[in-house]
């Protein structure tokens, strides 16, 4: 699309290059894309990403992503506009999903106090297109100035999503440093009965953030209740926001973790096995696990290995077989054909839990 608007005197081989290959991959790349694990807002975006195609006559496999273009239909046909312009929901960080639908001024009485659309630079843009703001402006501004490179992050701010994964990693790994005090006070305040999100400003509370802040509070050592997850208990699991098409296995992974050491509250056994049943009735193949907020399995089934594997240990044992089962040839891990630091470390993270006698002959593989 970025592509197919550049001015005519820009329309050079190197660009010809590149759609070309954008092309390639779409035609031959993806077959999947249908009847695989979708990652969050993936139905809404890529229909509104081909509605732009069609719009500027692009050849595009636009009949390949007819059933995707459904779901997008159904979910927005479900949805209230009254939910999207007078409520703070999660649809808008997807904005753009409305495509040419966008009512421009009921928008513009849901934009944050920092100028962002639910904290989306995207979504940000993809307003300003249409009409002029200055709030929205300089919050683009503001982020392409303190970049530096003209590129702009997925979601701006973060702070309690970056701060609460930091300290999370470092109390799995046993290390509590005195310099994590400031930021382990800066959770505690940012927490509230309705839980937080993944800042204190721009986005609704979930769950995710929720548990996983909590998890780290009670390994620093604060006192911790469950009640802050109390919102997002649904019928078969806990959701991450409202009206999500399906359930996150990691966000109930980390809410499981929170109900393990969390004091003693009524139904408290039963939402546990509740959460435990979610998950193992989530396997794929009966071994490992996928998840919408992450393309590898790597990082789904070590969470989910971290939750389960005090409470329910029988459902991690094929999970161990697996992660040994997909180590690469030079040692490492890695979904899509090479190993990377991060999924190698999300495999060594959880075999590190696997029973001894598992462990005896993967010693030397995993040094």
């Amino acid at each position: 699309m970025a592509l197919a608007d550049l001015p005519e005197h820009l329309q050079d081989g190197l660009a010809h290059r590149a759609r070309a290959k954008a092309l390639r991959f779409l035609y031959e790349d993806t077959g999947n894309w249908q009847t695989g694990h979708d990652t969050a807002g993936f139905e809404l975006l890529l229909p509104a990403l081909l509605d732009e195609g069609k719009a500027r006559e692009l050849p595009l496999p636009y009949e390949r992503f007819m059933g995707i273009a459904a779901q997008r239909d159904a979910k927005i046909g479900h949805i209230p506009p009254r939910l999207i312009y007078n409520v703070s929901t999660p649809l808008l960080h997807s904005l753009e999903y409305l495509g040419n639908r966008l009512d421009v001024e009921a928008a513009r009485a849901q934009l944050s106090p920092n100028g962002s659309f639910a904290n989306s630079p995207s979504a940000t843009a993809y307003f300003l297109l249409r009409t002029r703001d200055e709030q929205a402006n300089e919050y683009l501004a503001m982020l392409l100035r303190n970049r530096g490179d003209g590129s702009l992050p997925t979601v701006e701010p973060f702070e309690v999503f970056e701060i609460a994964w930091v300290l999370y990693n470092l109390a799995r790994a046993d290390q509590r440093p005195a310099e994590t005090q400031p930021l382990l006070r800066y959770l505690a305040q940012a927490l509230t009965d309705d839980g937080v999100g993944v800042s204190r400003e721009g986005l609704r509370p979930d769950s995710d953030d929720t548990a996983l802040t909590l998890s780290v509070l009670h390994r620093y050592g604060y006192p911790i209740s469950a009640g802050p997850l109390r919102p997002f208990e649904g019928i078969d699991y806990f959701f991450t926001f409202p009206l999500e098409r399906d359930a996150s296995v990691t966000a109930n992974a980390h809410v499981l973790e929170v109900l393990q050491v969390a004091p003693p509250f009524p139904r408290q056994q039963v939402i546990q096995q509740k959460v435990i049943k979610y998950l193992r009735d989530a396997r794929v193949d009966g071994d490992h696990w996928v998840d919408k907020w992450h393309g590898s399995p790597f990082y789904a089934t070590a969470h989910a290995v971290f939750a389960l594997i005090t409470s329910a240990p029988e459902v991690c044992r094929p999970a161990f077989t697996w992660f040994k089962n997909s180590q690469l040839a030079d040692g490492s891990w890695g979904w899509f054909g090479k190993g990377t630091p991060e999924e190698t470390a999300y495999a060594v993270q959880a075999l590190d839990l696997a029973p001894a006698e598992f462990r005896a002959g993967m010693d030397e593989a995993l040094r």
